[in-house]
């Protein structure tokens, strides 16, 4: 078994891979020939700091890759105000360290084949769903970006973005002003763009062609008074969008399933941030702490980016329309795709570390 940190998935990673990886696998998806199951999380309180612990799970694979793939995060989670705004922090044994592991098995022989760090990978893996949206649903003139927040996810979807579309213009808004420019400064000179930094999220996204909503907010960053005709809408998780945007956009699209929906839950189960399905042990007041989504069937029912691709639903079809592309779903199936893609290349060049693989058999039946 080959274990990879992400120095060694960033020497062979790139955004070309992840996007042929992934309009591959939502091929599959069309065919039944890839399947996954939606993330779920597990809280437990941890009588620390951060009040708990977190666990989570996202499994898929795919019949012409010949993987299945399952994702770990292990986080300490909280979830303070910062600037008037409630925000997610997360870490693994202390602040700027994280704890995610994918394990990627082979579906010929069942043996574990790679285990690798997902932190570079997950960037440039969402970041290439935003741009399979884009393909499929933005205007073929569109030019312009609108990104409201400034981190790793922002980054990794403007590359996409520029891969897919001819982008002259972005406008970032953060409210951390210094990580706003930080970025302005990197995307002018990584993409050869303008790169301007706006005063606040209205400014930033006023005559945009497409949207970004990349904030670590747990709450609305974009709101539907903001739309304007022709504009496309990207976000990274279910609470970015001010609720009703299903009904005020014409086109809506995600990836696919991103939790089981059920209609009657657990008493310990209620859907969490991003819409998961999250399983919570604690107090009532401890329960309390974790945010709650109200996941809805029509949320759960948007039309699927393997439909679109297939041509099983329409599109955009006019310059004027609105669109919004739900960037979460179908995670385990992605993450199948891009690990089994890396993995590969990697062994090509001789990176990683060889564990062996006797370690993970055993003799005895499960």
């Amino acid at each position: 078994m080959l274990f990879l940190n992400n120095d060694d998935v960033a020497r062979v990673i790139d955004m070309p891979l992840c996007l042929d990886s992934l309009e591959g696998l939502f091929h599959e998806l069309a065919r039944g020939d890839a399947v996954g199951m939606g993330r779920m999380d597990m809280y437990v309180p941890s009588g620390q700091e951060a009040p708990y612990h977190r666990l989570a799970l996202m499994v898929g694979g795919s019949r012409k890759d010949g993987y299945a793939c399952i994702r770990i995060i292990s986080d300490m989670v909280s979830w303070p105000m910062v600037h008037g705004h409630r925000r997610e922090n997360k870490y693994a044994r202390e602040p700027g360290t994280w704890c995610g592991l994918l394990l990627l098995f082979s579906t010929r022989d069942a043996t574990p084949v790679a285990m690798m760090n997902d932190g570079r990978l997950q960037h440039d893996r969402v970041g290439a769903g935003a741009g399979l949206g884009a393909k499929y649903l933005a205007r073929e003139d569109s030019h312009t970006v609108a990104m409201i927040g400034s981190g790793g996810m922002a980054r990794s979807y403007l590359d996409a973005l520029c891969r897919v579309r001819r982008i002259t213009k972005v406008t970032v808004f953060s409210l951390n002003p210094a990580n706003a420019r930080q970025y302005a400064e990197e995307m002018q000179a990584r993409h050869e763009i303008e790169a301007v930094v706006a005063s606040d999220g209205r400014s930033a996204v006023r005559g945009a062609d497409i949207v970004c909503c990349c904030a670590s907010a747990i709450e609305p960053v974009f709101f539907i008074d903001w739309l304007e005709p022709g504009m496309h809408v990207i976000d990274v998780n279910r609470n970015s969008l001010e609720p009703g945007f299903l009904h005020a956009v014409d086109v809506a699209v995600r990836p696919g399933d991103a939790t089981p929906y059920l209609e009657k839950l657990p008493p310990e189960a209620f859907y969490a941030r991003g819409g998961y399905l999250g399983y919570v042990a604690g107090q009532e007041e401890e329960r309390a702490l974790v945010p709650r989504v109200d996941l809805t069937p029509e949320v759960v029912d948007i039309p699927k980016l393997p439909d679109l691709m297939s041509g099983r639903i329409p599109g955009r079809t006019s310059p004027e329309q609105t669109t919004w592309f739900m960037n979460i779903g179908a995670i385990g199936p992605q993450f199948s795709a891009i690990t089994g893609a890396v993995y590969e290349r990697a062994r090509e060049q001789g990176l990683g570390r060889e564990i062996p693989t006797e370690l993970f058999l055993e003799d005895i039946r499960a």
